[in-house]
């Protein structure tokens, strides 16, 4: 798998994807091959990506394996190099090298002289006309002598000295290969250098090069510096040149789906086919070369550990390929999270919904990008998809606005959990311990806005609630009920539209966990056994609930169908309930009750008795002033307004706090202007704790704000 990663060629035929390796063999037997070499050049051409590298490291592999002790091969490494002179030194020393490492003292000093011949003239003509310029003619005359010296040497010739290394090599048995990879990487001028150098003093008997590059770089460069020479210049310099051949689109497929699979592993089988329609459409028409396939397995080696199981397989591709070939539209989505992770959009046939995303691309590319949107976001489809939402959500697609962050942040969403904490809650759904401490562990774990895990965890669990073991059930049913209480935040409610309360959270998943999975006489046994040891909030909640299944308030129809209990259950459930909120009075945990208006309205409802008992209690309990500003605290609310504007003036953009006294015209628990008046003397004689006070203040500004309004 390392093979991959950083672009690193391969080196071994096992490694070999793309059935490059028939092709290195036969070259490798056709270098072998060439008894008498003379500077015989080969080119192995190919575009960039193309794998010319892992070709010419398969010839290397193959010419060491056949072992032919007449044939040395040696790296010229031109591209770690810059400048034509410091090329061309380059060169020399890795021919003096080879040269000297198979022929050994033969050819000693030869090249060297060559190269001194050939290096010489460019530096001291050039050094000779900067010290004119700079120091005035008198001063090239001064220095004349040592420029004749190194000028007109008293030394062969460099033709003679060619010659002589000519005739040493050619009286020789053995071969030298010299092999010069990645010309494409110099500049124009460093790569000519490096064919005038092959065609020059590289051409000597029993020496071969085998010269790496791609022929559309090099045709342009000879074109724009010798535009006379065409491709004649090349030829002139290489006998036999081989286009790499380019790998079937099945082998580029293949080796991404097999890697992808050794590093993500594989797509669940319900999930396969929308996989592949995604990896068709908008991964495989950049899969055109072996670099491409490479970038993309380097791209998910790094991306994927941070988000493994946690997203789609199939939109992880797909995105992680916009993200490298399609950056701009990769950043449009990730910048119009809303519009794609609408519920709303789709069924839509406007094609403008698309220019968000895909404005300036190339004509050639908007279909293809068009479906891609398509493929990914369902707000884009033509037809309007319903009752999807829930399997998009257990797949984790990006198109579920909990999930999409998670694909841009290479973290976990906050707003969801890793898919192996989900698992070992289903697993252990039974072990009332475990989801207990789970969920209160939740309720400290604090997100954005101070909101805690808790609603997370419910939703996940609601999501896959169908998936715990029927055995289980009683435990789970029973573990949540005893704990509903100590995990219900007021900071976790949601506002607006929207509005979700953990107590509304648990209800949800109570009604997933069971819906067409037990009998309406199953579901009353197992919330019988579930509100034995229930929380007084969340047990005065559910039996209100189950009340209203089968005794429904002014407005709603009898729907026996979504019922929580049977009939027969009800007068249990209100038993247990008036019992539990009889002790909470007894012992006033009741007027610590977040909901304690609530509590109190359903005390008078389970009783019966027109709230005689409930408002007896409440009357004693307000002749204590903490009572009076704790009511006043319940009965203080919050809302928030916003100005539409009118008339050519502009609305708000943002809305407004308002406070509100939650007391209509039709209350009667007690007596609202005496409760006023207590409260009014409580603000007067200001004994009480300063956050009292302010919860009184709070409550008779919102009073006086009604004006004359009875409440």
């Amino acid at each position: 798998m390392s093979q991959y990663f950083n672009d690193s060629p391969i080196e071994r035929r096992e490694d070999d994807c793309y059935g490059v390796h028939a092709f290195a063999e036969a070259l490798a037997t056709s270098l072998l091959g060439i008894a008498k070499p003379v500077g015989s050049t080969i080119a192995v051409t190919g575009p960039w990506g193309s794998g010319k590298s892992s070709a010419v490291n398969l010839i290397r592999a193959e010419l060491l394996e056949r072992k032919d002790d007449t044939l040395s091969v040696f790296d010229f490494k031109c591209w770690w190099y810059r400048g034509e002179e410091a090329i061309a030194l380059a060169f020399l020393q890795e021919l003096n090298s080879a040269l000297k490492s198979s022929l050994g003292d033969k050819v000693k000093d030869l090249v060297p002289e060559m190269g001194r011949h050939v290096l010489q003239a460019g530096p001291v003509l050039g050094s000779a006309i900067a010290l004119a310029t700079t120091s005035g003619w008198g001063a090239l005359a001064a220095g004349s002598a040592a420029f004749a010296k190194r000028f007109f040497p008293d030394k062969p010739s460099l033709e003679k000295t060619f010659r002589k290394l000519s005739k040493t090599l050619e009286a020789q048995d053995r071969r030298v290969l010299i092999i010069i990879d990645d010309i494409d990487r110099l500049a124009p001028d460093e790569a000519l250098g490096v064919f005038r150098l092959v065609k020059s003093i590289g051409r000597l008997p029993n020496v071969m090069y085998l010269m790496v590059f791609d022929r559309a770089l090099a045709d342009a460069a000879v074109k724009e510096r010798f535009p006379s020479e065409g491709p004649h210049f090349l030829e002139k310099i290489i006998q036999a040149s081989f286009e790499l051949p380019s790998p079937t689109p099945s082998d580029l497929h293949n080796a991404l789906l097999t890697a992808f699979q050794e590093r993500c592993g594989t797509p669940k089988e319900e999930h396969q086919v929308r996989f592949m329609n995604l990896f068709y459409d908008v991964v495989v028409p950049y899969l055109t070369t072996p670099r491409h396939v490479t970038r993309l397995i380097n791209a998910i080696t790094v991306t994927w550990p941070p988000v493994a199981n946690n997203v789609s397989h199939a939109d992880y591709l797909a995105l992680e390929t916009l993200r490298l070939y399609e950056p701009s539209l990769y950043t449009s989505i990730r910048q119009h999270r809303d519009i794609v992770t609408s519920a709303s959009r789709g069924g839509s046939r406007d094609k403008a919904r698309f220019d968000p995303f895909l404005a300036g691309m190339p004509k050639e590319r908007l279909e293809g990008l068009q479906i891609a949107l398509q493929r990914l976001f369902p707000a884009f489809e033509e037809v309007t998809y319903s009752g999807f939402r829930e399997s998009w959500e257990l797949e984790r697609r990006v198109c579920v606005a909990k999930h999409f962050d998670t694909y841009f942040k290479m973290s976990l969403s906050d707003d969801t959990l890793p898919s192996k904490e989900i698992r070992e809650l289903l697993d252990r759904s039974g072990d009332k311990e475990f989801i207990q401490e789970r969920l209160l562990r939740a309720a400290t774990q604090l997100r954005s806005k101070a909101k805690s895990m808790v609603p997370v965890v419910l939703d996940e669990l609601t999501s896959h609630g169908r998936q715990i073991a029927k055995d289980k059930v009683p435990a789970f049913f029973s573990a949540i009920f005893e704990i509903a209480d100590a995990i219900d935040r007021e900071q976790d409610g949601e506002r607006g539209f929207a509005m979700a309360t953990t107590s509304l959270r648990i209800h949800w998943l109570i009604r997933r966990v069971t819906e067409d999975r037990f009998t309406l006489e199953e579901k009353s046994a197992l919330y019988l056994a579930a509100t034995e040891r229930a929380t007084l909030g969340w047990l005065v909640d559910f039996v209100s609930s189950a009340y209203a299944d089968h005794y429904p308030r002014q407005g709603r129809e009898l729907d026996l169908a979504t019922a929580l209990t049977t009939k027969e259950a009800l007068p249990a459930l209100i038993e247990r309930a008036l019992n539990a909120l009889r002790q909470a009075a007894q012992d006033d945990s009741l007027l610590l009750q977040r909901d304690i208006m609530y509590c109190l309205y359903r005390w008078r409802e389970f009783a019966g008795d027109d709230g005689a008992e409930m408002k007896a209690w409440l009357t004693d309990r307000m002749r204590r002033d903490d009572v009076l500003v704790r009511l006043a605290r319940a009965l203080t609310s919050e809302s928030r307004t916003t100005g539409l504007g009118g008339f050519g003036s502009l609305g708000d953009r943002v809305s407004r706090r308002e406070m509100r006294v939650d007391i209509r015209s039709d209350f009667d628990l007690f007596d609202p202007d005496q409760f006023r008046t207590a409260l009014e003397r409580i603000a007067r004689e200001q004994r009480r704790p300063a956050e009292d006070l302010e919860a009184v203040r709070v409550f008779l500004e919102a009073w006086a704000r009604k004006g004359s309004e009875r409440f």
